[in-house]
């Protein structure tokens, strides 16, 4: 049985979860029952049922009709108004401060790409592949003062691609397809081009859509690619 310190009961319980939804121990629809949970935890059911809250509010559970309160089901749609969100919000951070991108912004995502190169090159962990990509998208976002909008950014398409669909996540790219990816974005964030770096961060986002959506629970396989883009100009 695990043992909580009470002050942190609720955080420790919605840590729980999102470890095994990000493991794969609880996989989208997977219900998530709040008296078995609680007497796992050997706690009462008031901070289980606050943590419940916290990641539905989050976007990592839902409730269901049927199921009740269970890990959040994606439906290609759903993953596709996620990326599209997110890709709207890191494209436009770019293209509005493209014209300021300074030597040192670029030597910062350089740095970043090379990283992605030496772990190549080491054989790295597929996660600390991940985390150097996480890492060059915060340092986009970076380039903006609006911590709402980096905040809203990320959080989007990260619940799905860090946490919901994880597990398919790790396999739909090789470390060089990361690495060539965000080659893409680099070369267009030096070249300072508005519209190029908008399409390049877009068609970024898009890509993940149609890979993604094959994962979803009622077994697509594939996705129409026009149903994966984004909005124009």
């Amino acid at each position: 049985m695990k043992q909580f310190s009470k002050p942190i009961y609720s955080e420790e319980v919605a840590r729980l979860i999102m470890k095994r939804i990000r493991n794969g121990n609880l996989k989208p629809g997977d219900v998530i029952r709040e008296a078995l949970l609680a007497e796992e935890c050997g706690i009462s059911r008031a901070p289980v049922r606050e943590a419940l809250h916290y990641l539905e509010s989050e976007g990592l559970l839902m409730s269901h009709q049927k199921r009740g309160k269970c890990v959040t089901i994606l439906t290609p749609d759903v993953i596709r108004y996620n990326y599209e969100l997110s890709a709207l919000l890191e494209s436009e951070t770019a293209a509005q401060v493209a014209e300021s991108i300074t030597e040192d912004d670029q030597k910062k995502f350089l740095s970043i790409i090379e990283k992605m190169r030496a772990a190549i090159a080491a054989g790295k962990q597929y996660d600390e592949h991940a985390e150097l990509g996480s890492e060059f998208h915060k340092a986009i976002l970076d380039l903006s003062d609006n911590p709402l909008l980096r905040a809203l950014a990320t959080r989007f398409s990260r619940v799905i691609s860090k946490f919901l669909l994880y597990q398919h996540w790790r396999t739909i790219y090789t470390p060089q397809e990361l690495l060539d990816r965000h080659m893409r974005i680099y070369e267009a964030l030096c070249s300072r081009d508005r519209e190029r770096i908008r399409r390049v961060i877009r068609e970024h986002y898009a890509e993940s859509v149609e890979r993604l959506a094959g994962f979803c629970e009622n077994g697509e396989k594939k996705t129409d690619r026009r149903r994966a883009h984004f909005p124009k100009e």
